[in-house]
């Protein structure tokens, strides 16, 4: 009897507790609910999201999380071997990042900079990192992104994590309005029309991420890399470059441009004897790459390899709105310069 009536309290007393929660504005302890992430995990989060940290591609997990209107929310700071004025704008959209800890070192977590920062939740896109986290007992959510269209996939996720859901549709619209709008204009080109594209890290020979394919193709170009291949990187050789002579060359850093015309071996190259060298721009991260600033590489690359086609758009009024709408960040006329130019990674 005496058990029974101490079992009664005790449910009388949690259920007094969760009612003055509630009174009070705060939320009850057992308030949590189930995400699913991009692995399938079924991930316990706290009903409201404040911190988060960000492990592995950092940069790119950032950017999807400004693109929430979130940067705030990131706890930590970028890895030690990402410093230097190169990714500057990530510390323009956050300016706070840099006052907070270091929770990853090489390509794994540093596990007392994770529990220092406290964050609600990490977001990763490294399988391994998520087994290394569990005894922090902080939860993972794993985010993929293999595909072009796993962008939106991302952005939903982070919807429903940050309960902004209207937010991710909205990013979601803008990625397929754009797209449909550089296609309703592309789409009935020749071969010939488009122009042989070489999107590089010369210093490499390298053909780097493999998501150029489909923005240099959507952009009304011919990638001279694109042979199917499943891989990330692609290397080859000068010889291969003669054989391409690709008729426009982008580079991922604007240093490399001056190296390109300067390379003597490729002086017979069309896009070296047209001056047709650019650099890839770079905002909160490298736009060639995979970034959630992705429908603004493709309308850069449609302008640049089809100026008389896209003579309506204005670059700077398209990084301008993008930034505002979706970074909540203001650029200054400098800001979208030195983005476009690909200039990041110089010093003022």
């Amino acid at each position: 009897m005496l058990v029974r009536r101490t079992v009664i309290q005790n449910l009388a007393t949690l259920w007094l507790a969760a009612f003055l929660g509630f009174t009070a504005g705060i939320s009850p302890v057992f308030a949590d609910r189930i995400v699913t992430d991009m692995a399938g995990r079924a991930v316990t989060l706290p009903d409201r999201i404040v911190r988060v940290g960000t492990i592995g591609p950092v940069p790119v997990l950032n950017s999807f999380v400004f693109a929430m209107g979130e940067a705030a929310s990131i706890a930590n700071n970028l890895p030690p071997n990402l410093g230097g004025p190169r990714w500057r704008f990530q510390y323009v959209v956050a300016p706070g990042l840099a006052s907070r800890p270091v929770i990853q070192t090489g390509q794994g977590p540093n596990i007392e900079g994770v529990i220092e920062a406290s964050p609600d939740v990490v977001l990763t896109m490294d399988r391994p990192t998520i087994d290394q986290l569990d005894r922090t007992h902080i939860p993972t959510l794993y985010l993929s992104w293999q595909k072009p269209g796993d962008v939106k996939a991302v952005m939903r996720l982070l919807g429903e994590l940050y309960d902004k859901r209207d937010t991710a549709n909205a990013y979601s619209r803008y990625f397929d309005q754009t797209i449909e709008r550089l296609g309703s204009r592309v789409d009935g080109l020749h071969d010939e029309q488009r122009p042989r594209i070489l999107y590089t890290d010369l210093k490499r020979m390298t053909q780097p991420h493999k998501i150029a394919e489909w923005w240099i193709a959507k952009a009304g170009g011919r990638s001279v890399t694109d042979d199917g291949r499943v891989g990330e990187a692609f290397n080859f050789s000068i010889e291969q470059v003669l054989a391409w002579n690709p008729e426009v060359i982008i580079v991922t850093s604007a240093s490399e441009i001056a190296d390109a015309y300067a390379d003597v071996r490729l002086a017979n190259v069309s896009a070296i004897k047209n001056k047709r060298v650019y650099a890839i721009p770079m905002g909160v991260h490298v736009w060639g790459n995979r970034t959630v600033e992705q429908p603004l590489t493709v309308l850069w690359a449609a302008k640049l390899f089809h100026p008389d086609l896209f003579a309506d758009v204005t670059l700077d009024d398209e990084v301008r709105s993008f930034y505002g709408t979706f970074f909540k960040t203001d650029l200054s006329r400098e800001d979208i310069d030195m983005i476009l130019a690909g200039l990041a990674g110089v010093s003022k």
